[in-house]
């Protein structure tokens, strides 16, 4: 996991308050990530249950991302970090994050964009932000941004929720709006510390930034747009920013 996506995950935890079970599909530290793998400290006072395909350390249970034994309606959130690009079929694994997921449940989940090739050979995929907005269809309240450069984002996280009341409504709205401007805040206040790790793997995108010609920013996805544009949010001169 990277550093910028448990930073995300972090400020998640505090905007939305996401309720137990939570529930982490891919929760296996591999040797050497154990301190930027563990996120159950981010969910204080909350059931935790790591669960993975294979057993190891930090998993609590065994579980098929596309085949999960919860009963339906039975989690308060469903977490899929960097997972989806391993699977298959991610669709199956969203729909069935749908299903186990109560009423008031929500959803969060990272997929990579640019990346290595890791966990070979079961690495099948690589999302777009409008990519996972039609992952997300099902899910009639979500907030999707990208992070890193505008053209080659490092990743793409998303926000969702399962209910389509018109009280979840009411109560997403404010949270995404505090998420956006928080995600917004974080990472163009401590740029170094938010993209160096999202960077450093690819040279000339770092040297691009370093010379100016590779923005970087939280870039947060519009589908009213025309051409589901990815935007940021308002610029120093109050108006959104798009491509």
């Amino acid at each position: 996991m990277r550093r910028a996506i448990r930073t995300t995950v972090r400020l998640f935890g505090e905007v939305f308050e996401p309720q137990g079970p939570v529930v982490e599909i891919g929760s296996l530290y591999l040797p050497g990530y154990e301190g930027l793998s563990d996120l159950r400290g981010l969910f204080p006072g909350r059931e935790y249950l790591g669960c993975d395909i294979r057993r190891g350390l930090g998993v609590d249970r065994i579980e098929d991302a596309q085949a999960m034994s919860f009963a339906d309606g039975s989690v308060g959130t469903v977490l899929l970090f960097e997972i989806l690009e391993h699977l298959p079929d991610p669709n199956k694994a969203v729909a069935e994050a749908g299903r186990v997921l109560r009423d008031d449940g929500i959803l969060a989940l990272s997929v990579p964009f640019t990346y290595r090739l890791h966990g070979f050979p079961a690495d099948y995929w690589r999302f777009t932000a409008s990519g996972v907005h039609t992952l997300l269809a099902e899910f009639p309240h979500k907030i999707i941004f990208t992070l890193g450069p505008r053209l080659k984002p490092a990743f793409v996280f998303a926000v969702a929720i399962k209910s389509d009341s018109h009280e979840s409504a009411v109560e997403f709205a404010p949270r995404a709006n505090d998420f956006r401007s928080l995600v917004r805040q974080t990472f163009q206040g401590s740029r170094r510390r938010g993209y160096l790790s999202t960077l450093k793997e690819r040279g000339r995108d770092f040297f691009g930034c370093l010379l100016g010609r590779a923005e970087l920013d939280a870039h947060f996805f519009e589908p009213g747009m025309i051409g589901a544009r990815s935007c940021t949010a308002e610029n120093a001169h109050g108006r959104r920013e798009c491509e």
